[in-house]
């Protein structure tokens, strides 16, 4: 039982990893052409929500495009970080 909870905590933590880079990838003209997506489709949202509960002053505030993404990428990583710590839990 305790190996199955830790495969599935790793499990759901490289899916969260590969999902946020995703997201951080469809917040810029550059990742959605490597996506095979229009330029058009640029959006902040789904980076957002993955930023969670980092994020939530991007909601109220508006400082531009830049600061929006240079705020989501450090909110992914505290996530990542706190992500980290949980997977590895007993280990």
């Amino acid at each position: 039982m305790t190996r199955s909870l830790k495969t599935l905590r790793w499990a759901l933590f490289g899916g969260y990893v590969l999902v946020g880079a995703v997201a951080l990838m469809a917040a810029t003209p550059a990742g959605l052409a490597a996506l095979g997506l229009g330029q058009v489709d640029v959006s902040f949202l789904p980076a957002t929500i993955l930023g969670l509960p980092w994020s939530l002053p991007l909601f109220l505030f508006d400082d531009g495009a830049a600061a929006r993404l240079a705020t989501l990428g450090i909110c992914y990583g505290l996530n990542v970080g706190v992500g980290l710590m949980l997977a590895r839990g007993d280990s």
